[in-house]
């Protein structure tokens, strides 16, 4: 697989003895040049995000001091509210038609710059194209994978939200490889060299390459489906194979390719190099206590709290006991102390839960490399709107007592917290934070609507109160004085059958933890009290904390919500659960926003790992 500066010397090269080493080099100037183009447009995208970002922040800062006339940041707010109206929407195969935009120009870039001023009398003209197209992509998609983002400061887009981008760029990267090669063998081929080009040293390491990022684009597409541990290390070690071979394939840096190729690997290894670094930082003299909750659930609390920790942030967390070699990412609930609480799945998160269940209230050798997150800070809005479905609410949760603490007696902002799990136990998970938002100072500010999916069993309802009715499943309970009237829908049959699957199908539930925290679904949730058993679930919680049965309906919420807010105040949407809730909640705020109203800030968490 000749890279973009192979020569066409008397060995093979291109295959063909016509062209004088003037025309390989006139041709290596036009694509040095046409990268530069590519890199252009990559930056021209960056900056449109950047300075859409810093603009919108400039103009809600001056709005709210007061410093510019309203009548002067109309005309601004009209067209970014219009704009974010359309690039919210859910479009079919993307998360949004930003995101599908976003794509589109990609591939666009990619599509003029690999046609564009290529001699086309020669084929492997085609094949050297592609072989830059290889390269410049390959540096792109590590920058888009770094966990140190600059993105995140500069267009508050931290790496699991780029996680989308980054997998768009491999598979460019991929195809351009395989173009690549494929040109260039049928250019031998037809000239009988086959056999002697594919024979030399540097080609050989093209050769491995190739089959290294294969082996990354099947893990990828297909191993982290089923197996995230394995696909998590195969990844990692054919990349790093990959990247080596690349630059003995391509070893003279007059060609530039190889600095392309050290600057790919510089960025790879620098944020590898920090990320080891917090690791080895909080390691000095670091522990966590793993309690077993129930329904194979573990709380984690650990000693040591990292700077810039917040909940709904997560971590990558480090116990050499359970995995010498390997951290997982898990989401912050509390800061004081730092905890997380991890519900088992495969791997990792199983013999965690193994382990606490064996030795409850163990102490054990940590670490941790994080925080990692960027979302909205709910203090800058009036209104606060949080929905969850099942584990997402480890987020959400984490926003709301967040929120609580730092409140002041002179804070007039109201906070509609809604959640929806399958099971009525799963509402034990979050006993602590549940009591906090019943009675903390500032309870009478937040609006609670839990609701159960699944009618709980009679055996169920026997050991607790002797009937259904004991666990009180009544209209869903609000603390700003009275029942509310937040919609429901009705559970008939089998409730797990509706159309909107916001509890997690127990197929989900199997996989592994780290899928499930790109569903930012399932991957964690909170705990009870420290000394809680692997399989309580006490009466007083189902009376203290009342909940409705069936599905939310969750665009009347949000609706309702939005409603009540005047036009002067900032309205901010937050949730976290299953694809389908997702896209509820991301159609119907979308089209809320709008160029007369309150002002909507819609965030969906989604995690990349």
């Amino acid at each position: 697989m000749p890279g973009p500066g192979h020569s066409g010397n008397s060995t093979g090269g291109d295959g063909y003895h016509g062209p004088s080493p003037a025309f390989f080099a006139q041709r290596q100037k036009v694509n040095e040049r046409m990268m530069q183009m590519y890199a252009a447009g990559i930056c021209g995208l960056l900056i449109l995000f950047i300075v859409g970002h810093w603009a919108r922040v400039l103009f809600v800062y001056l709005q709210q001091s007061s410093r510019v006339s309203t009548v002067l940041c109309r005309p601004f707010v009209l067209i970014t509210r219009a704009g974010r109206n359309l690039l919210n929407r859910k479009v079919p195969g993307f998360r949004s038609a930003g995101h599908a935009l976003t794509v589109a120009a990609f591939v666009s870039i990619n599509a003029s710059i690999a046609f564009t001023n290529v001699d086309s009398s020669l084929m492997a003209n085609y094949g050297h194209r592609f072989g830059w197209l290889t390269l410049v992509n390959l540096a792109l998609l590590i920058f888009l994978a770094l966990k140190n983002t600059p993105l995140a400061v500069l267009t508050a887009y931290s790496y699991e939200r780029l996680n989308c981008l980054h997998q768009i760029a491999g598979y460019t990267m991929f195809a351009s490889m395989v173009i690549h090669a494929a040109l260039y063998t049928a250019q031998f081929r037809s000239q009988h060299k086959l056999l002697a080009i594919y024979s030399e040293r540097e080609n050989i390491a093209a050769i491995v390459a190739g089959f290294s990022f294969l082996s990354v684009a099947f893990s990828a597409t297909f191993l982290r489906r089923i197996w995230y541990e394995l696909f998590y290390v195969s990844h990692v070690l054919f990349w790093m194979v990959g990247i080596v071979c690349v630059g003995f394939h391509q070893p003279d840096l007059g060609t530039k390719a190889l600095i392309i190729t050290l600057l790919a690997g510089g960025m790879w290894v620098t944020d590898r190099t920090i990320r080891a670094s917090r690791v080895l930082y909080y390691s000095a003299n670091n522990t966590v206590t793993v309690y077993p909750l129930s329904n194979g659930g573990t709380r984690v609390v650990m000693k040591k709290i990292p700077a810039r920790a917040v909940p709904g942030k997560h971590c990558f967390v480090w116990i050499p006991a359970i995995r010498k070699l390997e951290t997982h990412p898990f989401t912050v609930i509390a800061t004081n102390p730092l905890e997380f609480a991890v519900k088992a799945n495969n791997g990792f998160t199983r013999d965690l839960h193994t382990y606490a269940v064996a030795h409850p209230g163990a102490t054990l050798r940590a670490s941790l490399d994080g925080p990692y997150g960027t979302f909205p800070d709910p203090m800058h809005f009036d209104k606060i709107v949080l929905i969850a479905g099942g584990g997402g609410a480890t987020f959400t949760f984490g926003l709301a007592v967040n929120v609580l603490e730092r409140m002041t007696p002179h804070t007039n902002k109201r906070i509609s917290f809604i959640w929806s799990v399958r099971e009525h136990e799963n509402l034990s998970w979050f006993r602590e934070h549940l009591d906090t938002l019943k009675t903390h100072t500032h309870s009478p500010k937040v609006k609670v609507s839990l609701y159960v999916t699944r009618a709980p069993s009679n055996d169920s309802a026997d050991g607790q109160d002797g009937t259904a009715r004991g666990m009180r499943s009544v209209s869903s309970q609000s603390f700003e004085g009275g029942e509310s009237s937040m919609p429901a829908s009705p559970v008939g049959g089998d409730p797990e059958k509706g159309p909107l699957q916001l509890p997690l199908t127990r197929t989900k539930i199997e996989l592994d933890i780290e899928k499930e925290f790109e569903k930012a679904s399932e991957q964690h949730v909170e705990h009870q009290e420290s000394n809680v058993s692997s399989t309580s679930t006490t009466p007083d919680l189902m009376h203290a904390h009342a909940f409705k049965l069936g599905r939310p309906d969750v665009e009347t919420l949000i609706r309702d919500a939005v409603a009540r807010a005047t036009n002067d105040q900032r309205v901010l949407v937050a949730a976290c659960g299953p694809d389908g809730l997702m896209r509820v909640v991301r159609q119907t705020t979308a089209s809320l926003i709008k160029g007369t109203g309150p002002a909507v800030e819609l965030h969906c968490e989604h995690f990349g790992w």
